[in-house]
């Protein structure tokens, strides 16, 4: 089983070891580093965001159609009564 990762976790360790550095090539590569852990976090939060907007979506659309499906049960029965 895969653990998932914290990409803003690994992003904040990343600018940490590049304060740690001296060289402006070797703090520029973990700068650059936590700059691409920052892209994945935000593309992991895209894709959850409309992976629930979809989830809702198809909740909403099932509530609905369950609407009418009572609805149309509901004049079906007041229907027979009255006959």
């Amino acid at each position: 089983m895969r653990h998932p990762v914290d990409y803003g976790e690994r992003a904040e360790e990343c600018r940490r070891l590049a304060k740690l550095c001296k060289r402006p090539e070797e703090w520029g590569h973990f700068l650059e580093m936590a700059e691409t852990w920052e892209m994945l976090l935000g593309h992991q939060q895209e894709r959850s965001r409309w992976k629930t907007i979809a989830l809702a979506d198809r909740f909403r659309n099932v509530l609905f159609l369950s609407d009418i499906g009572a609805k149309r049960s509901a004049n079906t029965h007041s229907h027979e009564n009255a006959a």
